[in-house]
């Protein structure tokens, strides 16, 4: 990238790297809630009541009366609300519960991989020699994140077993879905705030089903009953719903390719903020960091030149 194309997206990657640290914040809130007692699936829920009431309200106001939605836009958002907001976020707060944030989060970056593939069967795109060289280094950092979770002992609360390393992965995969369908949405002209309106209402609805259906709605007064998890619980939903807002302002406007990149630079804050404050629960080691090297610089080349 040159100087002049770097100042020209300036906000854009401003905001993708606020989308990071968001990112990484609402792993580590995540990851006290449950050590604490808390349930990875309560923080799911309490996010995604978050989510609903900042955005939602605000998009209904600021975008009054035209939202711009045509069917195949609302039926793509849907899709990414299904996707990302519902399936990929449980698969993502249960790996975090397993693993730890830091191996989560790790593995999680591997969303735009997944994402580009997806997109290569999806949209019709051709893989380029670039595509196969970063799909293999992804595929190594996972092996390499696999084998410090097997062999590591000494995190409390986490299961060392290397099956649990499917959630994180079910995760990037259901994420790496959100943004095709995303971009689907946007292309038919409705804004991208509306379009995360539009998901977040499919999630929600999406939850309510499966509640309805399993017969156990959840008791939201046992939520926040215990106050000490249902503190981490708010914060991880503050920190959910910032990292929405600053991506969709990245995207609105800078091109993909800048905001990705660097919005998958959460696993580095989140080993740093793991080293700052959970030294006690999160072992932060060289097999972990050398993994999430290549996963990063990986998804940096893939998403730059390709």
């Amino acid at each position: 990238m040159s100087i002049d194309v770097l100042m020209d997206n300036f906000w854009g990657i401003m905001f993708a790297l606020c989308g990071a640290v968001s990112i990484a914040s609402t792993a580590i809130f995540v990851r006290v809630a449950t050590r604490n007692g808390g349930k990875a699936f309560y923080a799911v829920i309490v996010s995604l009541i978050m989510n609903l009431i900042i955005v939602v309200p605000v998009v209904a106001v600021v975008y009054y009366p035209d939202y711009g939605i045509t069917p195949k836009s609302a039926i793509a958002f849907a899709g990414a609300g299904l996707a990302g907001t519902l399936i990929g976020r449980v698969a993502y707060f249960e790996g975090i519960q397993k693993v730890g944030a830091s191996r989560s989060d790790a593995i999680k970056a591997t969303t735009p991989i997944i994402a580009t593939i997806i997109a290569i069967v999806l949209i019709g795109e051709s893989p380029s020699l670039i595509h196969i060289i970063g799909i293999i280094a992804i595929v190594v950092g996972v092996w390499i994140i696999s084998l410090d979770l097997a062999q590591d002992k000494t995190v409390e609360g986490i299961t060392n077993r290397r099956a649990d390393v499917i959630y994180p992965i079910a995760a990037a995969i259901f994420f790496g879905f959100e943004p095709v369908f995303a971009r689907i949405g946007v292309l038919e002209g409705t804004p991208g705030h509306v379009g995360l309106g539009i998901k977040l209402i499919v999630a929600g609805i999406g939850f309510l089903v499966y509640f309805i259906v399993k017969g156990d709605m959840p008791n939201i007064g046992k939520i926040f009953e215990n106050k000490i998890t249902a503190k981490w619980y708010i914060l991880a939903g503050l920190a959910s719903t910032s990292m929405m807002i600053f991506l969709y302002a990245a995207i609105e406007i800078s091109p993909v390719v800048f905001v990705v990149p660097f919005l998958q630079t959460s696993p580095l804050f989140v080993v740093v903020f793991s080293y700052i404050w959970l030294q006690d629960i999160e072992h932060i080691s060289w097999r972990l960091i050398i993994g999430i090297l290549v996963m990063i610089c990986a998804t940096i080349i893939i998403t730059t030149v390709a």
